[in-house]
């Protein structure tokens, strides 16, 4: 039959289905491919629709080419493995990130162990290029005498550590929009981290160096609980903002993941399958109902091995979550939120996607601090609080810094005008240089006020200036105060929320 990829090639163009011109997906409309049946789970006023005939196509092409590679790549290597009689297997080369296919491999080939760096693709190429400009060049004979190169793979956490006082630095810079506790002590982080997520939360955490290579793996990470399927849809769509179907990895502790996963006949150490995210393994009949969220509709998961030599801290809060629980893992993905966005890399990134999330990731724990989102405080803005019986004067607003603004008009086929004005503001902890940090105004009324947020100006002030501009009429009816009160009010939390403003 005839196939919509025949026509423009399916990667040179978007579905108008699924995507607008701009090249962003479309939220009136949506195409389920998970196997949530759960109606509950749905936004308001939207039911589930099959994917468009593009869609299948494409579905149709990617299995496809699944199939054959993992066909020819296990021919190829078994071929090898009979002319070799190797028992250990080694994988490097970007196709060594397909997990689906190194699961196979190291399920049905009898390999005693299956290595895949953390970086098999080019980003590894800067480790290879560093090993062999320090040892390379050696001869053969200083070669085989001298002490090994590794005695154990290098760590995956090769990124830039950040200092108390690097961190301190970036919370500082949001302090207005962050509710932060410093907590020393691990047991009780852990036990905050774990109820957050029992309860249905989704935390982020931050810690130590970062990850060399694609894959989360604990360092820059959002976590949540793999026994709740709903929280598949919510972080891809709430948290993540991309399509439904995409599958979570679950990080599991290395002596339990034998009990939850079909890892093989031969293999040796369950500690050393897939550190690094590298496999897929089905997830054992009788476990999947109990670990829905990291379980794919086909029964497969693409786990990562948690060791308490290699990973000691979040080792410690597995086995917390495991304690209350009775489940050895958590649900792990990349921490990031901004669309195209890379995994967080300093503790000022952290914080902006953090707040970016707004609202749907519940806490970030970056080393000692445990950071949640500060809600507006209404009462102080208005001068409704008082401290030992005594009034406190009501807080006027204040930009968080330098404001630019871009307004632009539009002309339907009416010959109708409408405006939209956008503003960027640099020192905002929220902004986002690789767009400009552009954020959309509701109206003039918001973009007004906050021109005048500059410390100095209260809420009557504001109530004030458009009351005097007001008919003598509408002035003093109650109706359009309370209107025009509750106008200023929605946009000044609005404004807040995206960190424009603070008090």
């Amino acid at each position: 039959r005839s196939s919509y990829l025949m026509d423009i090639p399916f990667i040179t163009r978007n579905d108008p289905d699924l995507f607008n011109n701009e090249g962003e997906m479309v939220r009136a409309k949506r195409y389920d491919f998970d196997d949530n049946t759960d109606d509950d789970n749905l936004v308001e006023g939207m039911k589930k629709k099959i994917p468009t005939r593009v869609a299948l196509d494409a579905i149709a092409l990617a299995h496809r080419i699944q199939v054959d590679l993992e066909s020819v790549f296990l021919d190829f290597v078994k071929h090898y493995q009979a002319k070799t009689k190797q028992k250990n297997l080694c994988l490097a080369g970007g196709v060594a990130l397909n997990s689906v296919l190194n699961g196979r491999l190291s399920r049905e080939l009898g390999f005693k162990k299956v290595f895949i760096p953390p970086y098999p693709g080019d980003d590894g190429i800067a480790v290879g290029c560093c090993a062999y400009a320090l040892f390379g060049n050696q001869d053969s004979d200083t070669t085989s005498s001298s002490t090994p190169l590794w005695k154990q793979p290098l760590s995956p956490y090769l990124g830039p550590s950040y200092e108390y006082q690097n961190i301190q630095s970036a919370i500082e810079a949001a302090k207005p929009w962050l509710d932060v506790e410093l907590v020393t002590s691990d047991e009780r982080k852990f036990g905050m981290m774990s109820a957050e997520i029992e309860s249905g939360g989704v935390i982020a955490w931050f810690q130590g160096r970062s990850e060399l290579g694609p894959r989360a793996l604990g360092h820059r990470s959002i976590l949540a609980d793999p026994r709740k399927k709903g929280l598949v849809r919510f972080i891809n769509e709430s948290v993540k903002k991309r399509e439904s179907f995409r599958p979570f990895a679950p990080s599991v502790l290395s002596e339990e993941a034998l009990n939850w996963f079909d890892l093989g006949d031969d293999l040796e150490d369950s500690s050393v399958i897939s550190p690094y995210m590298s496999m897929t393994a089905q997830v054992k009949e009788d476990k999947r109902d109990l670990i829905p969220a990291v379980t794919h509709v086909d029964g497969s998961s693409r786990l990562q091995t948690v060791t308490a030599e290699n990973e000691p801290s979040y080792h410690s809060f597995i086995s917390t979550f495991f304690e209350r629980t009775g489940v050895p893992m958590v649900l792990n993905t990349s921490f990031n939120t901004l669309p195209s966005e890379p995994i967080v890399e300093t503790p000022s990134n952290a914080i902006r996607s953090f707040l970016c999330s707004m609202g749907t990731i519940e806490m970030l724990v970056i080393g000692d601090y445990v950071i949640k989102r500060k809600e507006p405080d209404i009462k102080a803005l208005l001068g409704e609080k008082k401290k030992d019986g005594i009034a406190i004067p009501a807080m006027n607003p204040i930009r968080a810094g330098a404001a630019q603004y871009e307004t632009k008009f539009v002309v339907d086929g009416d010959d109708d005008v409408a405006s939209v004005t956008r503003v960027s503001m640099p020192d905002r902890p929220m902004h986002d240089e690789r767009d400009g940090g552009w954020f959309e105004l509701l109206d003039d009324l918001e973009g007004e006020i906050l021109g005048v947020c500059n410390g100095k100006v209260s809420v009557n002030d504001l109530m004030n200036q458009y009351l005097v501009a007001a008919d003598d009429d509408m002035r003093v009816d109650p109706e359009f105060q309370e209107n025009l009160f509750g106008n200023i009010l929605r946009r000044l939390i609005r404004l807040y929320e995206h960190s424009l403003i603070s008090w």
